[in-house]
């Protein structure tokens, strides 16, 4: 039983001194955390870990790309719908000008989104 207990205690002691990854810490150089969601007329990058998804292209009405955080909102298991943005991120960079990919804010009081493809008409 001691045992157990104590390798519990260090991996929880491990956990709670694990940094978060560089590309998703707070006030990382150049990444902000998206605060509402946002259409893409072009996706330059895509970038997934865990139910985080970074978006790097223009958003519609802008004339630079940006470089946006989303938290993809997809319960039990949020990998599997982060995964899911990824390929539609991948699909509209596959085919510029022809889709347009968007992300939706689904609960704002956690600020997690859902992940869209769009179809531009010809």
């Amino acid at each position: 039983m001691p045992r157990h207990l104590i390798g519990a205690l260090a991996t929880l002691v491990l956990l709670s001194v694990s940094p978060a990854p560089r590309s998703f810490a707070a006030g990382a150089a150049g990444v902000i955390v998206a605060s509402t969601g946002a259409v893409y007329d072009t996706v330059d990058s895509v970038q997934v870990s865990l139910n985080h998804v970074t978006i790097i292209g223009i958003v519609a009405g802008q004339s630079q790309s940006s470089e946006l955080l989303y938290t993809i909102s997809d319960f039990p298991n949020s990998s599997t719908a982060a995964a899911r943005c990824d390929r539609l991120a991948l699909l509209a960079m596959s085919k510029p000008g022809k889709f347009q990919f968007a992300t939706v804010q689904v609960d704002p009081s956690a600020n997690r989104y859902a992940c869209k493809l769009i179809t531009r008409t010809p």
